[in-house]
């Protein structure tokens, strides 16, 4: 670390007038895990950080914020919606909700069902506020479900925006009613935040053997665009067996259409833990990835020791994402560029 300072006197001096003051020294560095959870989502909007997540302790639906993305581990969780009605198709087993800004409102998508996971289907919130009060959106349909074409079994919605410039969706379906295998990734256009505007398309299947470990599976799916290319991370193999959830790469064909399900070419795996997205430092000189992992080999489920870890990664020059080897939990990492990690208020 000292090689990123011209000597070490003016850094202890600088120190100790910090104690001798009654302020303590700033941080240079932090350690994973973050804290406990699964399946990350994070934006930055204004400079500030949003992290979504269920299962969180104080509602159904929660979010976390702060300027420092370090700060993120010590932000306090606040609730931001809760069913009404447990019979409801959208009471039970919430699973990945992501808050996106678009156009200035704010949209939550997420799976949700009845308690019966083989009724999972896909869900929208809105609200005018990150902080809320959110409310199921009208989708033209009850609850604010998302209607695709298929209408079929589904889970872990994105939306992004493709190099063409339109609004997609994706998430991981099957090709039935219900939960049956194998889980797939499909995409649509959107016509809005809340409607969908063509036909499902399955773009991708379960074939190679770190997609298939326990059962066949391709979930999580994020999709971005980064040097005129477009592309979609999501994660492979059962995520309730220790040490086998990988992270998959689809890219598409430069100028194809998203829609065409031949223009994508599948790569991976390009990291071990699973369900990863990116987030830009403070300063915008580095990209982050943030990621879910389990310290414990003899966790069952595996999903339920998730935690949440970041680490530095970049980006080649085809926008694709070079994700490096994961760090041991407990070591220490410098924080991102241009991080205090002293606050999370935004």
């Amino acid at each position: 670390m000292l090689r990123h300072f011209r000597s070490a006197v003016p850094v202890l001096a600088a120190w100790v007038l910090s104690l001798s003051s009654g302020a303590a020294p700033a941080a240079t560095s932090f350690r994973n895990p973050l804290f406990a959870g699964g399946d990350p989502w994070i934006t930055r909007v204004d400079g500030v950080y949003y992290y979504s997540a269920s299962q969180c302790g104080v509602a159904d639906v929660c979010i976390k914020h702060s300027r420092s993305l370090a700060g993120l581990a010590h932000a306090p969780w606040i609730g931001i919606w809760n069913h009404t009605d447990d019979k409801a198709p959208n009471a039970h087993d919430i699973w990945a909700p992501e808050l996106h800004h678009i156009d200035g409102r704010w949209y939550v998508y997420y799976a949700a069902d009845d308690g019966d996971n083989d009724h999972h289907r896909l869900y929208v919130l809105v609200a005018d506020r990150p902080e809320g009060p959110y409310a199921e959106a009208d989708t033209g349909l009850p609850h604010g479900a998302l209607a695709e074409a298929s209408g079929h079994w589904a889970i872990d919605p994105d939306v992004f925006t493709a190099a063409d410039g339109k609004l997609y969706l994706t998430w991981s379906c099957t090709d039935h009613a219900d939960s049956r295998f194998p889980q797939r990734i499909c995409l649509a256009r959107m016509r809005d935040p809340l409607h969908v505007a063509a036909p499902t398309v399955a773009i991708s299947t379960p074939s190679e053997s770190w997609e298939t470990r326990g059962k066949p599976i391709q979930e999580g799916p994020v999709g971005y665009t980064r040097a005129g290319h477009t592309y979609i991370t999501y994660s492979g193999s059962a995520s309730w067996i220790p040490n086998d959830y990988a992270v998959g790469l689809l890219a598409l064909a430069p100028d194809a259409s998203p829609l065409d399900a031949s223009a994508w070419r599948k790569s991976g795996p390009v990291c071990g833990p699973g369900s990863v997205v990116f987030a830009p430092s403070p300063d915008g000189r580095q990209w982050w990835n943030l990621y879910h992992a389990i310290e414990r080999l003899d966790c069952q489920p595996a999903y339920r020791c998730r935690d949440i870890r970041m680490q530095p990664m970049h980006f080649d020059a085809a926008g694709a994402p070079v994700l490096g080897v994961p760090a041991e939990a407990g070591v220490a990492l410098p924080l991102p560029s241009g991080d205090q990690a002293q606050t999370h208020e935004p």
